[in-house]
């Protein structure tokens, strides 16, 4: 059953982060922060369209989905069912979620002259917020699975 949680925070961590990235307002707030720091340039580079993405951007995206998943499952999913505690789910994997999304974009601001640095906070609550939904949605429909099932 742990197989499957994790095959399931890989999938819907995956599918909402793709979804969150593609949708039109997103992409908008993005370009709105890089125009009003003065600096379109990173958008040039990063956001590329799909047909030029390379195997290795997509072997780097099935890796980090990968991680995720697993790191939701681990940190956040298996503990929380131990304990049966949706709550324990939802703590642990935003807090997770955030530390994951820091280690990213904190070093990319400080390093890259060009990264605005309104989206600093906004990136690191939505890496919390990605875990957080993936890791009590699984753990919610586990529990109910449990109490089910007996």
């Amino acid at each position: 059953m742990k197989y499957a949680r994790f095959i399931a925070a890989f999938l819907v961590y995956a599918i909402i982060d793709i979804a969150w990235n593609l949708s039109p307002p997103v992409r908008g707030m993005y370009e709105n922060f890089y125009e009003s720091s003065g600096h379109d340039s990173l958008l040039d580079q990063f956001g590329r369209p799909l047909d030029e993405l390379g195997g290795a951007v997509l072997l780097a995206a099935l890796v980090f989905f990968l991680l995720i998943g697993l790191a939701n499952s681990v940190l956040a999913i298996e503990p929380a069912l131990r304990e049966g505690s949706l709550l324990k789910a939802a703590r642990n994997s935003f807090i997770f979620g955030c530390a994951a999304y820091a280690t990213y974009v904190v070093p990319i601001y400080m390093m890259t002259r060009t990264w605005p640095g309104a989206l600093v906070p906004i990136d690191i609550l939505i890496g919390g917020a990605l875990s957080l939904i993936t890791s009590t949605a699984i753990t919610c429909v586990s529990l109910r699975l449990r109490r089910r099932h007996g």
